[in-house]
């Protein structure tokens, strides 16, 4: 009498079934794994892009409340605003504490990579515009906080002239005691990548800082 097969797998049979699910399991693993890749870089490109948005709209908006305001030194007539390659400093209509009031010295640079940094960042400097004050020194005082990261570089340029006379230019320092230019030109460069350059066109001029002499008809920068 022929004895009857025992039901069940053999361990051939065993061990191909499982070569075969641990081989699928490996392709649905790594399809899995580039797609999360694939979200988490299109969420970091959304974050930047936002977070640009967002650094763009602030920056117009700081440096279109840019103020016209004399510095009070007697010895010299001077705006408080500073314009050079990789930092601008003004006076901002926005105030430095929003729910006391007053204007503000703001500061926006470009600062180099560091040790163990790849790139640069812009920061943001802002103090409260004390009344006698003499320069805009005490944007030193106050801690720094960064606007955007991973910049290879943030230039400045100013546009405008010293006076009526002459035409109004581009100029990579703004060196006018007493005139501040019309438009400022933010650009910045992440690596190879030349973002959209930020003009912005400062809505005061001097004469919002000043009074006219009824005398001389002439506008006199306020003290």
């Amino acid at each position: 009498m022929i004895a009857r097969r025992s039901a069940g797998f053999t361990l051939l049979e065993t061990v191909i079934a499982l070569t075969l699910l641990a081989a699928m399991l490996a392709m649905l693993f790594g399809g899995l794994r580039l797609g999360v890749r694939s979200w988490d870089a299109g969420l970091g490109r959304a974050e930047r892009a936002d977070n640009l948005l967002l650094t763009t709209s602030f920056l117009r908006r700081e440096l279109g409340s840019a103020f016209p305001w004399r510095l009070k030194d007697p010895l010299d007539v001077r705006l408080a605003f500073v314009g050079e390659r990789e930092r601008v400093q003004f006076v901002s209509l926005r105030p430095a504490d929003f729910a006391g009031g007053g204007l503000a010295f703001v500061s926006f640079a470009y600062e180099p990579a560091g040790a163990g940094d790849e790139a640069g960042r812009l920061v943001m400097r802002r103090a409260f515009a004390a009344a006698d004050a003499k320069d805009l020194s005490a944007l030193d005082e106050v801690e720094k906080f960064t606007l955007i990261e991973g910049i290879t570089s943030a230039r400045f340029e100013y546009f405008g002239a010293e006076n009526d006379i002459v035409p109004p230019a581009w100029a990579e320092k703004w060196e006018v005691r007493r005139r501040l230019p019309s438009h400022v030109r933010i650009e910045i460069e992440a690596g190879k990548r030349k973002l959209p350059a930020i003009v912005v066109a400062l809505r005061l001029g001097e004469e919002a800082g000043c009074y006219e002499s009824p005398f001389q008809r002439l506008c006199v920068p306020r003290r």
